[in-house]
């Protein structure tokens, strides 16, 4: 039978007994540094070691999160050390962001296995193999992804597949997300994602106004949808929450675990899943109802939970107002002291006693009357987290069952002979002596050996051979039974221990940091950006934002050229199996017309150099680089790269890759790259690119733009960055050039940017005139 992993989050080492006890087959989790959630409860240093050995001994696995992109400090002066002792106590696999980091983590740990993290955004076949052919054993897959790409990814890599099935779902691309890092400091690439999406905004467009939680989808629940995603080659079922409790960890684990092994043992033909099964993950914890993702969509409204973005509860009666205030409320679920319900004006009612179906509730209503009847929610479940926490939480530690064999004879040593799964051990204790006066009895030994107290073990069978009239202290006895739970402890922890080989790594770079002529390029939009652009005498190379129109782009390739300068085409941010093959069939078309690229996922440059495209290839911004290590990876593949605008200043400079990067000095900063669509979650696809207006609680406005034609949304930041009043000093790093980016800014703008980038590299002082930004090259990212 196929082995199926059901995966479970622990924020803590408390959750991670809980989700074993469970049925969790493996966990991940995140030690004390580069993790994706740095506000979990991450185990420390000690913590993570017992985690990796507590999960050995139960016949288990724990995978450890490095999901985070590194700076050169970091990688350089920490990351070796770090992982170091996990590596030798047995780590059974490391989640990865960072190709700087995966391509280290290989080069030093090479029987450890690397999984490619869905921050990663492993979109396509080819960069899933590329993944592989560098070391990366399993991939897990983005949420957007629908079961037929899954299917494709499995059958075209052959690696494994983790797929996300239960809990929070982000409304950008996982590694896309720049919002919370630009609007609030706190990066999601680097685990501190403050989930500005979860916040209310107004949507704005010429034909509607809409406002809610518009960027906040519902939790997903696929428990309904596994038999489909077993069939589809999903090797593990992976469940989101490392910043949940425990009693989440283990509910959420029990229940996937069950209803795989429902599948596997009986087929589709008795899979069902149980309503109340179901409720109890409501209660647990939901946003807006559960949906089942995009398995079997590319997005849509029902998949958007915009009235709230918090827990909602289980919906548990009918409420009406009496004539004396009081809401009744007429209960279709068994309510219990403790339960917590919420009313139509956000009052949350704490239950003193338990009330069955058919009974009648009353309780004090301050809000607004209605004569209408409406829905109670409940919204936490007492008992259902009571019993959860008892079975699992609080009696977590897991027991494996041993057989023993006990010898004692005397003038010899103690002798037992222990069984377990396949492995058999054999421990010798003190000499027995003769008995004096009380000789030793069979109930005796076995009371003392069973004793195996906060071990990991106990003996299920325990046969004894005793001698007669022989004799052992009570300690010997004791220190008998630890040394044969000891033997078979290390037995069983000894296979995981590794080593590091000795491998000779050479992290420096050579080059020398030598100011030189810094060109300057614009990355255009419109036909009007490209014309201004092309009059402007210091500019020498031009991007255009493909999307689709071909026309277009031949029109802006013949203005480019025709006055001398450079014409690259800026490929889209997402490359999907359903627009790849388009995709390429138009490029193959302006072939002639484009001198590079600017690639923006790795799908897109392995698809040109498969497809026998031979211009240079330049990696954008979101290829990250903020590692020397990352950047010899694509250095490998890029001519020339974009600097990470989660870089400041200093960094920039200690980064020996600039000298062949571009850097961003002007734009709109794309904030998440979104598969949903605002257009349809406020009303219908227009099915006509353009640009509308997100307005936040603050009321500033983020530009929006539907690229229809690759069918993802773009969210621009709220203000420009403007750094050519810093281009002096940035430019003494040695980069190799810098960028001006336009979304619909018209071409007078273009030309007044273009013309100060340029006085600002002769040296004059060019300071901003309006609302901008410096983004993060003065503040940086922790």
């Amino acid at each position: 039978m196929r082995e199926i992993e059901v995966l479970a989050p622990a924020g803590s080492f408390d959750t991670m007994k809980a989700a074993y006890k469970a049925g969790a087959d493996a966990v991940y989790m995140g030690g004390p540094m580069f993790g994706a959630r740095a506000y979990a409860d991450n185990a420390d240093a000690g913590q993570m070691l017992s985690a990796i050995d507590y999960a050995h001994l139960h016949g288990r696995k724990l995978y450890m999160t490095v999901n985070t992109l590194l700076k050169n400090t970091e990688i350089e002066g920490q990351l070796e050390d770090y992982i170091r002792p996990f590596y030798e106590q047995g780590l059974d696999a490391v989640i990865v962001q960072d190709l700087g980091v995966m391509e280290m983590i290989h080069t030093l740990f090479p029987d450890m296995a690397i999984h490619a993290s869905t921050q990663m955004t492993v979109c396509g076949t080819d960069y899933g193999k590329w993944l592989r052919d560098h070391g990366a054993s399993r991939i897990v897959t983005p949420r957007e992804l629908d079961l037929s790409e899954i299917a494709d990814m499995k059958q075209q890599t052959g690696v494994e597949i983790e797929t996300f099935v239960h809990g929070a779902l982000c409304y950008c691309y996982s590694g896309q997300c720049l919002m919370s890092s630009m609007i609030g400091g706190r990066s999601g690439n680097r685990g501190r994602c403050a989930q500005p999406c979860r916040l209310p905004w107004t949507f704005h467009s010429d034909s509607r106004e809409k406002s809610g939680y518009l960027l906040s989808p519902k939790d997903l629940c696929s428990l309904q949808l596994l038999p489909d995603l077993i069939n589809a080659g999903v090797d593990s079922l992976k469940i989101e929450g490392r910043m949940k409790k425990p009693e989440y960890a283990a509910l959420t684990a029990y229940l996937y675990r069950k209803y795989t092994d429902l599948y596997l043992t009986g087929g589709r033909e008795h899979y069902h899943v149980d309503q109340a099964d179901l409720e109890q993950l409501m209660d647990l914890y939901n946003r807006g109802g559960f949906t089942d993702g995009y398995f079997y969509r590319h997005n849509g409204q029902e998949m958007m939970s915009v009235k709230r973005p918090n827990h909602s509860g289980l919906n548990i009666g009918q409420g009406r107002i009496n004539r004396r205030g009081e809401m009744e409320i007429q209960p279709m679920k068994d309510l219990g002291a403790g339960d917590v319900l919420e009313l139509p004006d956000g009052q949350s009612v704490k239950l003193d006693k338990a009330v069955s179906v058919g009974g009648q509730l009353k309780v004090k209503y301050t809000g607004k009357p209605f004569k209408q009847t409406c829905s109670v929610m409940r919204t936490r479940n007492q008992s259902l987290i009571q019993t959860v926490a008892e079975q699992y939480v609080k009696n977590s530690d897991l027991k494996e069952k041993l057989y023993g064999y006990v010898s004692i004879s005397k003038d010899l040593p103690a002798r037992i002979d222990v069984y377990y799964r396949d492995m058999h051990v054999c421990s010798e204790g003190a000499i027995v002596q003769p008995a004096q006066k009380r000789p030793l009895t069979e109930e005796e030994i076995r009371r003392r050996l069973m004793k195996t107290g906060g071990t990991p073990f106990e003996f299920d069978q325990l046969e004894i051979f005793l001698e007669e009239d022989c004799y052992m202290t009570v300690q010997e006895l004791n220190q008998f039974r630890r040394e044969a739970l000891d033997t078979v402890e290390r037995a069983v922890l000894t296979p995981f221990r590794r080593q590091q080989p000795s491998i000779l790594q050479s992290s420096n770079d050579s080059r020398k940091r030598e100011k030189r002529p810094v060109s300057i390029s614009v990355l255009a939009s419109s036909r009007a950006q490209v014309l201004a652009a092309s009059k402007v005498d210091g500019i020498s190379r031009i991007y255009f934002n493909y999307e689709g129109n071909d026309n277009l782009a031949v029109e802006a390739a013949a203005m480019t050229h025709g006055a001398g300068k450079e014409f690259y085409l800026a490929m889209p941010f997402i490359l999907r199996n359903d627009t790849k093959k388009q995709c390429l069939s138009k490029i193959q078309k302006l072939k002639s017309t484009t001198d590079g690229f600017l690639v923006r996922n790795m799908e897109t440059l392995l698809m040109l150099r498969k497809a026998g495209f031979d211009q240079p290839c330049i990696s954008d911004y979101n290829m990250y680089c903020m590692n020397d290590r990352a950047g010899r990876v694509y250095e490998q593949m890029m001519d020339q790269m974009t600097l990470s605008v989660e870089l400041n200043r200093r960094e920039i400079a200690g980064l020996q890759s600039a000298v062949n990067s571009e850097m961003i000095v002007y734009g709109y900063q794309p904030l998440m790259v979104s598969a949903q669509c605002l257009m349809k979650t406020t009303g219908k696809c227009t099915k006509e690119p353009g640009y509308y207006e997100l307005e936040d609680r603050r009321h500033k406005k983020f530009l929006v733009h539907n690229v229809c034609a690759f069918c993802y949304n773009l969210i621009y930041n709220s203000v420009p960055l403007y750094l050519m009043d810093v281009l002096d000093e940035a430019t003494e790093s040695g980069i190799g050039g810098v960028r001006l980016q336009f979304v619909n800014e018209t071409g007078d703008t273009v030309r007044a940017m273009a013309e100060a980038c340029i006085r600002a590299l002769q040296g004059e002082r060019v300071t901003a005139a309006g609302d901008f930004t410096k983004g993060h090259y003065k503040r940086g990212v922790e």
